[in-house]
């Protein structure tokens, strides 16, 4: 059950996205703007009285007139300092608050999906997109927003006063905006091109490491150091080539603006010049047009550098939005249906049928099954005969391709996934653990669980023999993924939480499959305890573990073939018993059953 992820338009402008968060935080946005267009304002006057104060020092030789205006300036720009502080900051905290709330909401999407998602997704390419793709949003936020509208007053203000100074030199200097305008577009697109794919080379890079990392023993333990090394340097050469022409079309499109907006500068500064000479304009008057002149050139090299920028973090925000606007198939109903309270339930699953893609074969068919309040049912068969598949679907962490599952005479997709879930519970056959403290991970099977709880359980799951002895005791790290304790203690740690949670229905996945003969026989003391009262599903891998099923369900190639209890099914001598006896031949005679 694939999914896809939807087209997403590249959007005309990338706060268009980001618009409604920005709207939330309107009145420091509001406070920044102010303090933007006062210091702005500031900035655009100050060629004015740079004009007064060449004057009052070349023309009218002026003394305290030239002194008055120099500290006038000091002053001024001194308030313009505080202006620029108060925008900076302001617009720079909201910036990080909009990415903070962007991360939360992207992490929230990815693990609200289901697994058929993260089944077609590496783990290095959904954290690149929650680092390094957030990271060009950042810089968006935290720095060109407010240059992108500095900038753009100082153009429009600095061609307005230009305008009104000298309307013949303006127009010497807006020649070389239509010339800017229009490589600013044909590089622009190029350079989002080459951002999207210098972040697609990188995830992929990301997601190479991501395995080596996590499967380290196992690279190690076949001597493939230099084989992953390979894979990872080959990956981040083939984002090196990418982000070096990345490089090349940034510097040919900066090296062309700079050219193109400078001979406009010296165009406007020999005709002006010219005009000083010929009596028409004060030295003063052309100082402070050459000044404008400037602000207009260094608005427009910064205007493109911004929209270089910005056509990089197009591909940010196209990938970022394209998680954040993805649905998952697993959804849940606009009005959920209760359980009815006390866990007596039936599990019946109706004509069930799944792929998990259409490309690929059934891992179910026709399945027709009914588990009862307090009864344990064990799913036995070979490898890939669609046993977890079943226990999966029980979660709803897959819907079924054909027919339904209910629980309480409720179909499965009407009930709140909440509800659902937390009315099962799962103890896998390689229980995964958070790297935090023992206490944490056995008090993650219920929000608020007292020390005393936790203590209670870890005592039935028979792991308190192990953590007394850690010098930490409750509070020791295990380790990523639990990589400090054996597997033996990772799942009676597992079965722990499992205790702590006290769900309605229990999925044990071969739980007791790793521990010592000792700690078996107590750990299943505490599952036959934990199992009291409850609808159990086992998949049973050793089949020894079957016998304490009221009823053993047979699974082979994707259906169910056979069942019954543990001594009915071998009387029957079919493929229970082959598979029985395949395990344990020195210990039965069992005639016919063979291998």
């Amino acid at each position: 059950m694939a999914i896809n992820l939807p087209p997403i338009e590249v959007p005309v402008f990338v706060f268009r996205r980001l618009g409604p968060r920005l709207y939330r935080y309107r009145w420091p946005l509001a406070g920044a703007l102010l303090c933007l267009l006062i210091s702005s304002a500031i900035g655009l006057a100050f060629p004015l009285f740079v004009r007064h104060l060449m004057d009052a020092a070349f023309v009218e030789a002026d003394r305290g007139l030239l002194n008055r205006i120099a500290l006038f300036l000091l002053a001024i720009f001194a308030a313009q300092a505080a202006f620029n502080f108060c925008q900076v900051y302001l617009l720079g905290s909201t910036g990080e608050r909009v990415i903070a709330d962007l991360r939360r909401d992207l992490f929230s999407r990815l693990i609200s999906l289901s697994p058929a998602f993260f089944m077609e997704r590496t783990t290095g390419e959904l954290t690149s997109r929650l680092t390094s793709d957030v990271v060009k949003l950042q810089a968006v936020m935290g720095y060109q927003i407010s240059e992108l509208l500095r900038q753009l007053l100082y153009l429009v203000g600095s061609l307005v006063l230009l305008t009104m100074m000298h309307r013949q030199l303006s127009l010497t200097t807006l020649a070389v905006v239509p010339a800017v305008v229009l490589f600013a577009t044909i590089f622009g697109r190029r350079l989002r091109r080459a951002s999207t794919e210098v972040q697609d080379k990188l995830a992929e890079a990301n997601a190479v490491a991501e395995e080596a990392i996590v499967q380290v023993r196992t690279v190690q333990s076949f001597v493939r150091e230099k084989v992953e090394t390979g894979r990872y340097a080959h990956r981040i050469s083939t984002a090196l080539d990418a982000a070096l022409g990345r490089a090349l079309t940034r510097a040919i499109f900066f090296g062309i603006i700079t050219l193109v907006t400078f001979s406009g500068m010296v165009i406007v500064l020999w005709q002006g010049g010219r005009m000083v000479l010929a009596g028409h304009i004060t030295a003063g008057q052309l100082v402070s047009f050459l000044l404008y002149a400037v602000f207009v050139a260094a608005a427009i090299t910064s205007l493109t550098a911004l929209w270089g920028g910005y056509q990089e973090a197009q591909g940010a925000v196209t990938r970022v939005f394209e998680l954040l606007d993805l649905e998952t198939d697993v959804v849940d109903p606009v009005d959920p249906r209760p359980l009815t309270p006390g866990g007596n339930w039936t599990l019946s699953f109706n004509g069930v049928g799944f792929q998990y893609a259409p490309s690929l074969p059934y891992a179910l068919i026709d399945i027709e099954l009914e588990i009862l309040p307090g009864e344990v049912v064990a799913l036995v068969g070979p490898s890939g005969a669609g046993k977890s598949t079943l226990a999966a679907l029980v979660s709803r962490f897959w819907d079924p391709t054909e027919g339904l599952i209910t629980l309480d005479s409720v179909d499965l997709r009407e009930l709140s996934l909440a509800e659902l879930r937390g009315a099962v519970g799962i103890v896998p056959q390689e229980p995964m653990l958070f790297g935090t403290t023992i206490q944490e991970n056995i008090g993650y099977g219920r929000v608020g669980a007292s020390d005393q709880e936790i203590a209670a359980v870890a005592r039935a799951a028979h792991a308190v023999e192990f953590i007394e002895r850690l010098p930490e005791k409750y509070d020791s790290k295990v380790g990523e993924r639990g990589v400090k304790l054996s597997l033996g203690q990772r799942q009676r740690i597992a079965i722990a939480r499992a205790l702590l949670k006290d769900p309605e229905i229990l999925i044990l996945d071969e739980a007791t499959s790793s521990l010592d003969s000792e700690s078996e026989h107590l750990v299943e003391k505490a599952l036959e305890e934990l199992m009291q009262g409850r609808s159990t599903l086992i998949i049973a891998h050793r089949l020894s573990t079957v016998q304490r099923a009221d009823r053993v369900v047979v699974l082979d190639h994707a259906r169910i073939v056979e069942m019954g209890s543990h001594a009915e099914l071998l009387a029957l001598g079919g493929l229970y018993a082959r598979l029985y006896a395949r395990q344990f031949r020195d210990e039965y005679a069992l005639p016919g059953a063979g291998d």
